[in-house]
């Protein structure tokens, strides 16, 4: 896949080239149509923001299973309470867009970008391909038994070198859970890392983000793994061109301690992992 584009719509629709032809068969040609695509609403946290599942007609008659992801604009109420709280980033779905294409090219598996629109007035949303036939790497983990050990380590490999390789080239991803780690079992336990919409993009990785994530992935994680697998991963993570924190004992006690602020936060609000 070559993630070439081309601009549509007075530049209001830009399209991933390699599904030019698929969206034309469906009628998708401006920004209108790819925001009025029908589907079955699959996730939405804030009202800003939701995903739905649809599906596109395929030349040979089969149904392409896709998902429509719509941004709206940031309420003021919420610009405010963001602003005073030094927390305001504004993302929507051109930031996804350039967020999806700059993991493929770093070689990292993630969803595959088809479209994505801007409407005006804050309304802006993207279209990629799903992903099937996946277990969440939460699962995966808890399927494992004794006997699974090679598979289980093979598994944490994987994980580190997708966190090493992403804070190297100064990305982070903010919600990185083990949630957000589609695992495909068919293709050898290849992981799909989705949820791209609120990657950081930095030079130079601030190191509160590289903490930021590390203790979320140490929180999913921590049910499941030894003080042994904490060890390969760092070893592993570290190798990624992040040589200089592995004897950086400060950022792993910081790494923990935010893993703890997180547990101790969902136990006051009577969450389970």
């Amino acid at each position: 896949m070559n993630f070439n584009s081309e601009s549509l719509d007075n530049n209001k629709l830009r399209v991933n080239t390699d599904f030019s032809e698929l969206l034309k068969l469906n009628d998708i040609d401006s920004a209108s149509k790819l925001w009025n695509i029908e589907g079955e609403a699959v996730k939405k946290i804030l009202s800003q923001r939701g995903t739905e599942r649809a599906f596109l007609n395929t030349p040979d008659g089969d149904k392409l299973e896709v998902y429509i992801k719509r941004y709206t604009k940031i309420p003021a109420k919420e610009k405010i309470k963001q602003a005073f709280s030094l927390k305001f980033r504004s993302f929507d779905a051109i930031h996804e867009w350039k967020a999806l294409r700059a993991f493929h090219r770093l070689g990292l598996d993630t969803m595959i970008p088809m479209a994505v629109a801007d409407l005006g007035k804050g309304q802006t949303c993207n279209l990629t391909l799903g992903i099937t036939d996946y277990i969440k790497a939460a699962e995966l983990f808890k399927k494992f038994t004794l006997e699974d050990n090679v598979r289980k380590s093979a598994l944490i490999k994987k994980i580190a070198t997708i966190a090493g390789r992403m804070h190297a080239a100064g990305f982070a991803h903010q919600d990185f859970y083990l949630v957000h780690m589609f695992v495909r079992e068919s293709e050898d336990d290849k992981i799909y890392l989705i949820d791209l919409q609120r990657l950081i993009m930095q030079k130079n990785l601030n190191k509160r983000w590289r903490i930021k994530d590390l203790g979320q992935l140490l929180f999913a994680a921590r049910s499941y793994v030894s003080n042994a697998d904490l060890k390969l991963f760092w070893e592993i993570y570290c190798s990624q061109g992040n040589e200089k924190f592995k004897q950086d004992n400060s950022l792993i006690k910081a790494i923990i301690a935010k893993a703890d602020k997180i547990t101790a936060r969902d136990a006051r609000k009577g969450r389970s992992k």
